[in-house]
């Protein structure tokens, strides 16, 4: 980066010495072209005057720092002012005695932002971006289509922005090239990691008890990692092969002592930049054969490429899991329904010497029902999770007389069904059923409003459960029929505890319409009052005075994706001396464990996070309380008001706590569309706005406050 920034300082401006102006080499002057002169230009600015900054990387498991103590001592000797904050280089194994004794300046957050030009890995939060210097300079990576409103607030602190992802791969700037500088590591790196997962040395060895024939090594690729990849498999002793679709690459891994593998199809792969393109169908499908070939031959492959627009697969965020769940539920109940006919139809021939032909039957008919109404109930489970449908509750008129009446033909059904010996009668009950199954579900589940997502969950998960249970049962599969009935006695027990939390009945939430009627008939209870209002100033002064703090996040944190930044907070929270823990509902996000899961993922220690039951009793004697993006888990309607559909259900006693901060996007309602008289409580202050940004800023300020 130091040598980055003296190309930078010696090409664009003319800098000044002790008042002595000076020509610097890569300066082109225009004093014969008056009209390209201008006299009244910008004169630039003198080393000493410019301050560059090394903010700390503040991403996940980012290790990374923007300049060594090394490329501090280089500038400094150029004549810069370097400052650089606490803690920056420790993840590098950078100590800040290092950084002092290379001629830097240790600073905060504050004055690493604060300085003229600044030097970071990972683009900047937008919390990080309001402490930035107005027309200041930046360097880092920042990938701007990724980042649209990142590059709007850059814009209107008038910042001069060098993306390091945007430098082109020429000749000319290859001392900018930091992408092939981390490409290099990355194909030395998959090298070690895969030898020390592999079971024998890479190179042959012959010794007297026998000999270990070398590592066979596959590399796909034959880019810059591939390349490393490629030279550090060999000088370890391994047999490498090399595939890439460009000849020039090919040429390349031959250099390297590898061999490289080609496809009889003559095209070439040469794209734009120096990067390969995407291959015609034909050459992926002999490529794939070549790679199947392989396979069976090496023991080791890495694989490297980086195709331009070339469309990957996307990656499941965990707060998609839920409906992503839902869609897998409803292909399991779709299988099960033509798995069933399909196994009557194939058996039919054999019934009447079948030993067991009434239990075969009864499965299938029960397969069949049991598939129709979780294929259909799902897809309505994922609609509403998705937002394609609406969630509130479909009340339809006579809704229960509808359903009772689905139920009962389709029980009535299974009369003929089994005393029919008629192919056609067999074949029309199983298509009726099926018929009849789905409409069920979708009036079942559509009925459902709420709270509720975890329990439809697991209730469609136990049904998932027993259609594949079913199926192997027909299928004459064990393994299938015994993780069947695992799946739907697991997905039955969990429903049942489920609807303990939410104070329910397991019976009213299958029959739909849960938690949209009051359960004592009466009308709810009008709240009154003002709410109070803070930012995030104000909430970063509430938080230096408690000691003791638990955070009980919702589905807005999920939505958010949140977690991160909270992560990063709890961890400076808790080197500071202050207890600070979570408190988790059993219906938190909208599936079972939601949280948990989102927490881990960020690296929250398991041991402060805690159930309801586990910490409710503590709130009392907790200095504060933050509430992030839930709602209905911690409405106290719920114990003061008899009227409300949501009275009796079990919830986390947030607005027992001395200082509670609800951390909500607005005012309005949750999933249960029932309004939080804890809002409105003398004791409890709002911080309006968007999760994710509200958690950055929080992030930066405690960062700031403390270090």
């Amino acid at each position: 980066m130091s040598t980055l920034l003296r190309c930078i300082s010696s090409s664009s401006v003319i800098f000044l010495c002790q008042g002595v102006r000076q020509t610097i080499p890569g300066k082109r002057h225009f004093r014969t072209f008056p009209v390209l002169w201008d006299q009244k230009a910008s004169r630039g600015v003198l080393y000493k005057d410019v301050v560059v900054g090394v903010p700390k990387e503040t991403v996940q498991s980012e290790r990374r720092v923007a300049l060594s103590p090394a490329g501090v001592q280089a500038l400094v000797k150029q004549g810069f002012k370097v400052q650089v904050e606490s803690g920056a280089g420790e993840e590098s194994k950078f100590s800040d005695q290092q950084y002092t004794e290379a001629g830097a300046t240790i600073t905060d957050v504050k004055g690493a932002f604060g300085s003229d030009l600044v030097l970071k890995v990972r683009a900047p939060s937008m919390s990080e971006a309001d402490l930035l210097k107005p027309k200041n300079t930046l360097v880092s990576f920042i990938y701007p289509a990724q980042n649209p409103e990142l590059m709007k607030k850059l814009s209107e602190r008038q910042s001069t922005v060098l993306a390091m992802d945007q430098v082109p791969r020429v000749t000319i700037a290859q001392g900018y090239d930091a992408l092939s500088s981390m490409a290099n590591i990355a194909g030395y790196k998959a090298v070690i990691l895969a030898a020390n997962h592999f079971g024998r040395f890479f190179t042959g060895q012959i010794t007297a008890a026998g000999k270990v024939p070398p590592a066979k090594v596959l590399v796909i690729g034959g880019g810059v990692a591939g390349l490393a990849a490629a030279g550090a498999a060999k000088s370890m002793g391994a047999i490498v092969r090399g595939f890439d679709t460009r000849p020039a690459a090919l040429e390349q891994f031959k250099s390297f002592g590898a061999e490289p593998l080609e496809v009889n199809i003559k095209e070439s792969g040469e794209g734009v930049g120096g990067y390969a393109k995407e291959m015609s169908k034909e050459f992926i499908e002999a490529e794939m054969a070549l790679f199947a070939k392989q396979c069976k031959e090496v023991d080791i492959i890495i694989s490297t490429a980086l195709i331009p627009g070339l469309t990957i697969a996307k990656r499941i965020e965990i707060s998609d899991l839920p409906q992503l769940v839902a869609a897998f539920h409803s292909l399991v109940g779709l299988a099960a329904v033509l798995t069933c006919i399909a196994e009557f139809m194939i058996e039919y021939p054999h019934l009447e010497t079948h030993p067991a032909a009434g239990v075969l039957k009864t499965v299938a008919y029960l397969g069949t029902y049991i598939g129709g109404v979780t294929f259909s109930g799902s897809l309505v489970a994922y609609g509403k999770l998705q937002g394609i449908l609406n969630s509130a509750p479909l009340m339809l008129p006579g809704r229960h007389v509808l359903n009772a009446s689905l139920m009962a033909a389709s029980v009535g059904g299974m009369v003929p069904f089994m005393l029919s010996s008629s192919y056609g009668t067999g074949m029309g009950c199983l298509l009726g059923v099926s018929g009849l199954s789905t409409v069920m579900g979708v009036t079942l589940t559509a009925a459902i409003g709420g709270a509720d997502m975890p329990v439809v969950i697991t209730v469609l998960n136990s049904y998932s459960g027993w259609a594949l249970c079913a199926e192997g049962f027909l299928l004459d599969n064990n393994l299938m029929t015994i993780v069947g009935a695992l799946i739907g006695s697991s997905g039955a027990i969990l429903s049942y505890i489920m609807c303990v939390a939410m104070n329910r009945s397991l019976a009213n939430v299958i029959l739909g319409g849960y938690g949209t009627t009051s359960t004592a008939g009466g009308k709810p209870m009008e709240i009154v009052g003002t709410h109070t209002e803070v930012n995030v100033d104000q909430t970063i002064d509430i938080i230096k005075e408690a000691n003791s703090i638990i955070i009980t996040p919702g589905w807005g944190l999920c939505a958010a994706k949140a977690q991160y930044p909270i992560a990063d907070m709890v961890t400076m929270l808790r080197e500071q001396g202050k207890t600070v823990r979570f408190g988790i509902h059993p219906v938190a996000g909208r599936m079972p464990g939601q949280l948990n899961v989102l927490l881990a993922e960020a690296g929250v220690p398991y041991d402060v996070v805690l159930e309801m039951d586990e910490i409710n009793d503590d709130f009392p004697e907790t200095d504060l309380t933050l509430v992030i993006g839930a709602n209905d888990t911690v409405n106290s309607a719920a114990q003061e008001d008899p009227n409300s559909i949501i009275a009796g259900m079990p919830v986390l006693e947030v607005w027992k706590s001395k200082q509670v901060i609800v951390m909500k996007r607005t005012l309005g309602v949750g999933y249960a569309a029932v309004d939080n008289p804890i809002f409105y409580k003398h004791n409890t202050a709002m911080l309006l706005g968007d999760a994710k940004k509200t958690c950055d800023s929080l992030q930066a300020k405690i960062r700031e406050a403390f270090y």
